[in-house]
């Protein structure tokens, strides 16, 4: 393959990605209805990733509780408020409380729900997404410890996760 084949070839695949990502995220659906939020995350385990590529678990109690886990334990709480999700962890990032915009991820994607920075609108990048959804605590996740230690979670994870 020469060079100047290559550059061309470079070229096209410069003009036609934008055409993908946008496809993508046009095609996601933001779920603003408030029950239907709170119906998606009560009792539910969501395996997913951040943006980054950092693999995450967290169990979401019917009754406000969570467990979150990114290779350490964090006990938490969430709700829906103005048609967000929003989480809060006392024990890290400094005890802050973080709402996202929540999306049916785009048919094909592998991505069942997104989280995108409130307002950004549905051209942004997800700061997390989700691979997976169980019913209930499959993880059996304490809703009350918070700390590093290593769990039984560590070895399934990958498999639950595509």
């Amino acid at each position: 393959m020469t060079l100047l084949t290559l550059c061309r070839l470079l070229t096209i695949a410069l003009l036609v990605a934008p055409a993908a990502v946008e496809a993508q995220t046009s095609a996601r659906a933001r779920v603003d209805d408030p029950a239907v939020l709170h119906t998606l995350f009560a009792d539910r385990t969501f395996y997913g990733r951040y943006a980054n590529a950092t693999d995450w678990v967290e169990y979401y109690a019917p009754d406000g509780r969570l467990a979150y886990w990114d290779g350490c334990p964090h006990a938490g709480r969430w709700w829906i408020e103005n048609a967000e999700a929003c989480f809060h962890y006392p024990t890290m990032v400094g005890g802050n409380t973080f709402c996202f915009d929540v999306y049916r991820g785009a048919p094909g994607s592998g991505r069942e729900l997104e989280f995108l920075t409130p307002g950004s609108g549905s051209d942004w990048i997800a700061a997390a997404f989700t691979r997976n959804i169980r019913q209930g605590n499959v993880e059996n996740m304490s809703l009350t410890a918070s700390g590093c230690q290593v769990s039984q979670l560590e070895t399934t994870i990958g498999e639950t996760t595509p």
